[in-house]
């Protein structure tokens, strides 16, 4: 059975290390899946610096990290692995900035 590979638009906003390892803006080819199964594509496929940058010690998306789909805005982390992806969907990751 062929999994459809889908084209996700990548832009990093506000993590330049992160923007680094996988550009600021790029389009990364996966394996049919969910926004959380993107964070794991892109830790597995660039390492321990990127698994710093996007994941806490548990494993999980950091709490500092925000993901936007499209342009329907950031979606709530409980929902990352019920969002499924498609072919030339684009993605923004970018730092929370807290302000004051």
């Amino acid at each position: 059975l062929e999994v459809p590979i889908v084209k996700i638009q990548v832009e990093s906003l506000g993590l330049p290390t992160l923007a680094k390892l996988i550009g600021k803006k790029t389009e990364l080819e996966m394996a049919d899946g969910t926004l959380a199964d993107l964070i794991a594509h892109i830790v597995n496929r660039s390492g321990r610096e990127a698994r710093k940058i996007l994941l806490d010690h548990t494993g999980d998306l950091d709490m500092t990290i925000l993901v936007m789909l499209n342009d329907e805005g950031f979606v709530p982390r409980n929902e990352l692995s019920q969002r499924s992806l498609k072919d030339g969907d684009s993605v923004k990751i970018m730092l929370l900035v807290g302000g004051g």
